[in-house]
């Protein structure tokens, strides 16, 4: 059970980057590396919400009713189930630190589109309850490692003199982001064209 969580961890975390790899996730990726003051609470809250998530999700899938659905039907108890975690977490927030800033990033982090692809994932892959979860914990750490190389690498490039005036700036970014993506593309061991 052990092994087969953390199996499934490294597999998100580094074999099968969930943000670099499938782009779930990486245009609020982008957004939040350029802003310091959200960067680590967001991020934080994103991978909560991919474990909270795939757990709950994960524990539903036992259920045979649940399990019968459709694919579209799945979708739509997942939603739910995303739903339920962001109000009960949004409510400890108001009740416990009576910040409505925080309330805005939960806010965010809730509706991230890796938050969504977790479970689905985990349901294709047929992945039992410890793995569900070490891929929800994993593709959350993934996130936070994916914002950690963008902001750090949009920092190196604003500093580089070197680039042109018509590569500064966000171009750049993806050039940088595109290249960390075939990069984890290349550990997935997939081919890229066929």
């Amino acid at each position: 059970m052990i092994y087969a969580f953390l199996n499934a961890s490294v597999f998100a975390l580094l074999l099968q980057n969930l943000v670099f790899g499938g782009g779930f996730g990486m245009s609020e990726a982008i957004r939040i590396a350029t802003k310091p003051r959200e960067f680590f609470p967001i991020a934080l809250l994103v991978a909560y919400f991919t474990s909270a998530t795939a757990a709950v999700c994960s524990a539903l899938d036992f259920i045979s009713e649940i399990n019968a659905l459709s694919t579209s039907l799945h979708l739509g108890v997942y939603c739910l189930v995303l739903a339920l975690i962001y109000l009960v977490s949004t409510a400890v927030i108001k009740l416990f630190m009576h910040d409505k800033e925080n309330v805005h990033r939960v806010g965010m982090a809730a509706v991230n589109t890796l938050v969504l692809a977790v479970p689905i994932i985990n349901r294709r892959a047929a992945f039992s309850a410890a793995e569900s979860i070490g891929l929800g914990i994993g593709a959350g750490i993934a996130f936070i490692i994916a914002v950690l190389l963008i902001s750090e690498g949009e920092d190196r490039l604003k500093q580089n003199e070197t680039i042109s005036n018509s590569f500064r700036g966000k171009p750049i970014l993806f050039i940088y982001i595109a290249m960390i993506s075939l990069g984890f593309a290349g550990l997935s061991g997939q081919t890229l064209f066929v």
